[in-house]
């Protein structure tokens, strides 16, 4: 018997060093799935705040080009008079 285990011994130990190295792996795995997990989350939140953003800011810029049609429509705004010169 002690025969046997000196002459496996160096093969137990690696085995056993294996299957400690395999739960360790197998830990850094879940670990990282749910980093995974969780990043994907935070991207899917932050596109539909985008979303919302870009979709504010286009009405934004509709509303202020409709108010400047409105304000060119009445007349109120003077382009150039005699008082100011065109670019050249």
């Amino acid at each position: 018997m002690l025969d046997a285990l000196r002459e496996f011994g160096a093969v137990i130990m690696a085995l056993i060093g294996l299957g400690i190295w395999l739960v360790r792996l197998e830990g850094r795995v879940n670990a990282n799935s749910k980093d995974l997990i969780r990043m994907d989350q935070r991207i899917d939140r932050e596109r539909s705040d985008t979303r919302e953003t870009l979709a504010d800011l286009k009405d934004m810029l509709a509303e202020q080009n409709r108010d400047i049609k409105t304000l060119l429509g009445r007349g109120r705004v003077v382009h150039w008079d005699d008082k100011t010169q065109p670019p050249r």
